[in-house]
């Protein structure tokens, strides 16, 4: 049996077809290669990222409940200081008046000691 050049095109597109196919195996087989890696390096990085996240969630609950005692700490800060303002106008108006009555007084006395210090006849 003799090949005819159809024989030989078929035989050398079957060659070609069939190192095309296993061609495509080994892109195949390096891609599943590269998704596998991938998919190990999401695993650890998932292994490690949840305990930090579940870390950071604790910490931040912490936080809030910290926030929250110095802002009833704030508000009672805040209260005291009202208390004492008021407490302190109380004071001052209840001190001055009389302060300033005394101090008046002392300068009327003064005044009196000087006038009648200053009418006293001269003796010669």
């Amino acid at each position: 049996m003799v090949a005819t050049a159809g024989d030989t095109a078929l035989i050398i597109v079957a060659a070609l077809w069939g190192a095309l196919v296993l061609f495509l195996c080994l892109v195949l087989a390096n891609t599943f290669r590269v998704l596998e890696s991938t998919k190990m390096t999401i695993d650890a990085m998932r292994e490690e990222t949840v305990p930090l996240l579940r870390e950071v969630k604790t910490s931040i609950e912490k936080t809030n409940r910290e926030i929250d005692r110095v802002d009833i700490v704030l508000e009672s800060a805040g209260s005291i200081v009202g208390r004492v303002e008021r407490l302190s106008g109380l004071i001052e108006e209840a001190a001055t008046s009389p302060i300033v009555k005394l101090i008046a007084l002392g300068a009327g006395v003064r005044k009196g000691f000087a006038r009648a210090a200053s009418k006293k006849p001269k003796k010669k």
